[in-house]
């Protein structure tokens, strides 16, 4: 891929950041693989017309599910339908069920088959532009591991306004989770003491403001780190970037981490 070799991890997400679609179409143009991808989406799109069409072509899907961080699906033809053809507002869709930010974006995009929403040249753009990003973000993390997280958090954590659709998404939660360093067991505990225990440790109206995210990425990537062994111990940053001034706390000083124990 297209990268910055040779800098650290917080200078690298910085810099990827302040341009990632720059990075990304970079990225994109240097990989044969995603330009194919591309090139044959872009061709068949406007020829997939109803959501039967789009399931049955393996290879658009992949583009369209990409897009939208839900590769994981592309072999769940029930769900995939259910989010294709029903309501998105409505209570009894699947979609509000799920209470998933980016399956609900997904369907409030592509539930709407009058006109079909590949028609437009519009949306097969933001297809393409989101799957290429993703696309750049996993290539980032073969080159240093935990970045398509920290990409993919600060792109998307502005859109979540609950607990649940926090706990929804796994790479999201995944970020959190590291950064206000709750131990493993924390996914041993029930629903509802999960709720209770990212309630008082997360304020998600923090994460309107850009430089609070930034700040709680940067640690995040630097725990991952030390988590993973190769960050070289103990980090005399993390106290630099988690620190009360800059609204962070604990969750292992928490009374209700003994919880878990």
């Amino acid at each position: 891929m297209s990268g910055i070799s040779g800098l650290p991890i917080i200078p690298m997400y910085e810099t990827y950041i302040k341009n990632e679609t720059k990075y990304a179409d970079a990225a994109a143009k240097a990989n044969p693989t995603t330009q194919t991808a591309v090139s044959y989406f872009e061709k068949v799109a406007p020829t997939l017309t109803t959501p039967q069409a789009l399931l049955k072509n393996y290879r658009a899907l992949q583009v369209v599910l990409g897009a939208f961080g839900m590769s994981s699906l592309i072999d769940e033809q029930g769900i995939l339908k259910q989010l294709l053809t029903q309501n998105p507002t409505a209570k009894t869709s699947l979609v509000q069920q799920m209470a998933n930010p980016a399956y609900l974006q997904f369907a409030q995009v592509m539930a709407n088959w009058n006109p079909p929403p590949l028609s437009s040249a519009k949306t097969v753009a933001s297809i393409v532009q989101n799957y290429v990003t993703n696309q750049f973000e996993v290539g980032a993390n073969q080159q240093m591991p935990g970045m398509q997280a920290a990409l993919y958090f600060t792109r998307n954590i502005g859109a979540v306004t609950t607990i649940p659709e926090l706990m929804s998404d796994n790479t999201l939660l995944g970020v959190v989770q590291t950064t206000l360093g709750l131990p493993m067991q924390f996914g041993l505990l029930n629903y509802s003491q999960q709720v209770s225990i990212l309630s008082q440790q997360v304020d998600l109206s923090k994460f309107q403001n850009p430089s609070y995210v930034n700040q709680f990425v940067q640690k995040y990537l630097v725990l991952n780190q030390e988590s993973s062994g190769t960050g070289g111990g103990t980090n005399p940053i993390v106290s630099l970037i988690g620190g009360g001034a800059s609204g962070f706390s604990s969750a292992t000083t928490n009374p209700l981490v003994n919880l878990i124990a």
